[in-house]
């Protein structure tokens, strides 16, 4: 089984992506796909943060970029 996330990049130079990723998956395992480093970002679901290790829930996932990229 899969859950499907509306990924919405907040000051980010990448547009939105859908992505598909299977059940228990963490929103760290969401960051490694997307090839972006934990330390940098924020992640928002509902406009509340959540832990790095929680489990990933179906729906939109804002992820803000709040360390420079340069």
């Amino acid at each position: 089984m899969t859950i499907t996330l509306d990924i919405e990049l907040v000051n980010s130079d990448l547009s939105g992506k859908e992505l598909t990723v299977p059940v228990d998956t963490t929103y760290e395992n969401v960051l490694d796909i997307l090839g972006i480093n934990q330390e940098t970002v924020l992640i928002l679901k509902d406009k509340k943060a959540v832990p790095i290790d929680g489990i990933v829930v179906p729906g939109k996932l804002t992820i803000v970029c709040i360390a420079s990229q340069g």
